[in-house]
């Protein structure tokens, strides 16, 4: 099967490649001439497999772009293995590796932990952790020009005190550039599917520093939208820039609830998102694909300091001491700095104490009973505050059994039945280090309806498929299921 597919991404390279004259770009997009200081990025993402011809156009629309190529993620369907990355991204997209700077999607996760992806792309696509090939972080930063751009990863842990949350906010607080763009696969805000927006606290963090733009992909439309504040208001001059760009080769969909501050929207049309990064403001223009005519261009200046309010609480609270061209240092030792000064302030006496589930987090567990999660981690004595165990008791200091503390108990203890949901799509990630893994299954149950597979913490439908050598999207038929429907541990999924 995957020298089927090599063959045929080679016939249809040659194929595209021997039909250039007529795909190539229409002059009416022709890049201007650059002026002294800018610089340029082409980005898009829901790009390949193997076989969309559009992938190939909208990747002959790159090699008529002088720039640095931002794919946004879902880059090798359908499981983003390391023969689909060869296969169906290597002949497209993967011919300006020599100019990408990658981040994941959801499709790279559909197995092992994104080991593809972090092969394939290597240390480019993990500079914090040079060599690391599964599971890794997969979020960096680097300056480009004037500009300070900032790669994040949807795919794994970023609520608010998660360590790349914490990292994020400390290369924040290091960037001394006037302008930032961010770029990761989630939309926070989108009309496609608004019950799947993601990465709200990234964007909170986003805001807070006053950066620009954010680019994203997932939703296989384009839609840009108006500045916005964390909450969706418009905030013209000063919130941040949303451009869904997810118009990389994959099959498009269509918008249903058109969102608040949605300025322009198409999902009939691929093509690339071509933006010039000057020092002081940006332009955009989104570019077909031959043969197909919708566009989107405009120009915006950078948010300067005078526009934003003061820091947010305890927001430069641990600032690294300098930026890096790969990212700040690492969130252990901000958060380390962060419980010091936790520390040193007086700790309630008494309190409760909860024993942690699958799918807790430390900032998750301080929401809910009104606490400070860096307070929580010095009354613990968490070296890494990241990092807590299904089973751990915790101190919960000053909590209290009371009605305004609706889930305060003594003692906590998790269920067989956890809470633990998944999209069919989309790995479990969390900060838990030993939450309950699926086993590798060699013989599923049987039942009077034939094979059966039951739901294990971190398990999707992809990942199900791949075990047992099934296709996915028939998987989901079988079961009822859509692309966005939520499996839950225990729950029994049929094979055949």
């Amino acid at each position: 099967m995957n020298r089927i597919h090599g063959l045929f991404a080679s016939a249809a390279f040659c194929v595209v490649v021997g039909m250039l004259g007529f795909f190539a770009p229409s002059p009416l997009f022709a890049a201007p001439h650059a002026q002294a200081g800018d610089q340029v990025i082409i980005a898009a993402g829901d790009i390949a497999n193997c076989s969309n011809i559009e992938a190939y156009l909208t990747a002959s629309l790159i090699e008529g772009i002088e720039g640095t190529v931002l794919p946004l993620g879902d880059l090798a369907y359908e499981v983003g293995s390391l023969v689909e990355f060869n296969n169906c991204y290597g002949p497209t997209w993967g011919r300006f590796n020599d100019r990408v700077r990658p981040t994941p999607g959801n499709h790279e996760y559909g197995v092992d932990a994104a080991t593809g992806y972090f092969t394939y792309f290597g240390d480019i696509a993990t500079p914090l952790e040079p060599g690391c090939k599964t599971n890794c972080k997969g979020y960096y930063s680097f300056n480009l020009g004037a500009w300070h751009l900032i790669s994040l990863n949807s795919e794994i842990p970023h609520d608010a005190g998660s360590e790349q949350e914490q990292w994020l906010r400390a290369d924040l607080a290091a960037n001394s550039t006037l302008c930032t763009l961010a770029y990761w696969h989630r939309p926070r805000f989108a009309s496609g599917n608004p019950d799947r927006v993601a990465a709200h606290d990234l964007f909170q963090a986003l805001y807070d520093y006053g950066v620009d733009v954010l680019l994203v992909a997932h939703e296989h439309n384009y839609e840009r939208f108006g500045p916005q504040d964390p909450s969706g208001q418009a905030a013209p001059g000063r919130g941040v820039r949303q451009i869904i760009v997810g118009t990389g080769g994959a099959p498009l969909r269509d918008f249903r609830f058109i969102q608040p501050n949605s300025e322009v929207r198409n999902s009939e049309t691929w093509g690339v998102l071509k933006m010039t990064l000057r020092p002081t403001g940006y332009d955009w223009e989104f570019i077909p694909i031959s043969g197909q005519s919708f566009t989107d261009a405009g120009s915006d200046t950078c948010i300067t300091a005078g526009e934003l309010p003061a820091p947010p609480a305890g927001a430069t609270a641990n600032p690294p001491a300098a930026a890096t061209t790969t990212g700040a240092p690492t969130a252990n030792s901000a958060a380390a700095a962060t419980a010091t000064t936790a520390t040193s302030a007086a700790l309630p006496a008494g309190g409760l104490e909860y024993v942690v589930q699958a799918g807790d987090t430390l900032s998750l567990i301080a929401g809910r009973y009104g606490l400070d999660w860096r307070q929580l981690a010095a009354a613990n004595q968490l070296s890494n505050p990241n990092i807590i165990e299904v089973g751990q008791v915790l101190r919960l200091p000053g909590a209290q059994n009371t009605a305004a503390s609706p889930a305060a108990t003594v003692v906590v203890t998790p269920t067989s039945s956890a809470a633990v949901t998944t999209s069919v799509t989309t790995a479990v990630t969390s900060t838990v280090a030993s939450a309950p893994t699926a086993a590798v299954v060699t013989a599923p149950a049987t039942t009077g309806g034939g094979r059966v597979h039951t739901v294990a913490a971190g398990d999707t439908i992809i990942v199900i498929a791949a075990r047992y050598g099934l296709n996915w999207r028939q998987l989901l038929q079988l079961n009822g299921l859509q692309e966005d429907s939520i499996i839950q541990v225990g729950q029994q999924i049929r094979l055949e």
